[in-house]
């Protein structure tokens, strides 16, 4: 009788505990994934700089003929998945940078008041290669004209 009674609790933890646990457990998983929210939510863009992306030295003639830009841009970036992206468009982002520079003379580049509105041109065109608003922040790491 003892053993009867373990098999019938037994049986009713599993079929009233157990499998609607699991069940549950399987439903919330598969409704975050369609819906990608909870554990499948893609991390959401802010405008915050939390990552770095260093380009190479630019060297380049300005509109004045006579005089050439050195500079060494980084691309502030949010996402941890953005530099994958920024990558990949790499050889993009630098012939869009020699084309915003050669553009420039030495005039609309030397002021220091210039740089503002100049990182921001650098930063709305270079962001238009992309689907959205990756590139946060522009860096001027090193800048010699001559």
């Amino acid at each position: 009788m003892r053993q009867a009674a373990k098999v019938r609790t037994g049986y009713y933890f599993r079929t009233y505990f157990i499998i609607p646990l699991i069940t549950l457990v399987i439903a919330f998983i598969a409704f975050s994934f369609f819906t990608n929210t909870y554990i499948f939510a893609e991390e959401q863009r802010s405008g915050t700089t939390n990552f770095t992306y260093s380009l190479d030295e630019i060297i380049v003639n300005l509109k004045d003929e006579s005089r050439y830009l050195k500079v060494e841009l980084a691309l502030g970036y949010n996402l941890r998945g953005d530099e994958k992206s920024i990558s990949e468009k790499e050889v993009q982002i630098r012939d869009t940078l020699l084309e915003i520079f050669r553009s420039k003379s030495v005039k609309d580049i030397l002021p220091i008041e210039n740089s503002k509105s100049l990182k921001n041109e650098i930063q709305d065109k270079v962001n238009r290669l992309f689907s959205e608003k990756i590139v946060t922040d522009i860096y001027i790491t090193d800048f010699l004209v001559q």
